[in-house]
């Protein structure tokens, strides 16, 4: 396991005085970098050969959000995986009494971006060890897509939206699938879920829609969204994703 310490900065505080939910998935990629290169399989190691790691699906359970200048920590390991194609990390984010107050699991593909074709990461790791434990017990499955459009919105990738593989970041389909939801849900409720797949990459100056289809819950107080990102005419999918709200 590897661990890092963080302090929210005034930056990455939303309207609430808490930290943003973008905010805690930079958290998680910074120290996914970090263990990454640590075990020998970072960016710097596997770029020159042409390879890549490419994020698959993304589960994040929140249950409380850490304040400005709050202490916290957050540790990440890799999980043992049934299907020897995709690897898993966890993570988990804890507060200054070590209460676990967001935790998350991701599964990921190694990709050799010159042959444009998936590789059986073990050839590239053939030591790596894994735990047993999960953050979020999830075997992914398969997400929904709206079934109706009750908000929309088209932007265009800018290049701040790019990461080091020079395609959109995957912290940015989130932003993007949060920025949104109506002003009065954001004022209103907390995303306390995520579950969101990547199905496509988009790139610089592509045009990408937003859609979205809000279901009200029976218990008060709660509601879920169903969200797709498609990019072009052809509407290819570059994402799909599930949130669940709370209201304050």
């Amino acid at each position: 396991m590897y661990e890092l310490a963080f302090t929210p900065r005034i930056n990455e505080i939303n309207i609430r005085g808490k930290l943003q939910f973008p905010a805690i998935i930079d958290y998680f990629q910074h120290i996914a970098y970090k263990h990454a290169h640590e075990l020998g399989v970072g960016h710097e190691q596997l770029f020159p050969k042409g390879l890549t790691w490419l994020l698959l699906r993304y589960t994040v359970e929140v249950s409380r959000y850490p304040e400005l200048d709050e202490k916290i920590k957050v540790v990440t390991w890799v999980a043992e995986s049934e299907n020897p194609k995709y690897t898993l990390r966890e993570f988990e984010l804890s507060d200054g009494e070590n209460k676990v107050i967001c935790k998350a699991t991701t599964s990921w593909l190694l990709f050799n971006f010159r042959k444009r074709q998936p590789v059986n990461f073990k050839e590239f790791w053939p030591d790596f060890e894994v735990e047993t434990k999960r953050a979020i017990e999830d075997d992914f499955p398969g997400l929904p897509l709206p079934q109706k459009v009750d908000t929309k919105k088209i932007m265009r990738v800018r290049m701040h939206d790019l990461d080091i593989n020079q395609h959109v970041n995957h912290r940015t389909n989130i932003e993007w699938i949060i920025e949104e939801m109506p002003e009065k849900t954001l004022k209103q409720y907390e995303l306390s879920k995520l579950e969101i797949s990547y199905k496509e990459q988009a790139f610089f100056e592509e045009e990408v829609t937003i859609e979205t289809e809000i279901v009200k819950k029976q218990e008060k107080g709660q509601l879920e969204a169903i969200h797709q990102i498609v990019k072009g005419k052809k509407r290819k999918l570059v994402s799909k994703a599930i949130t669940y709200w709370n209201s304050y």
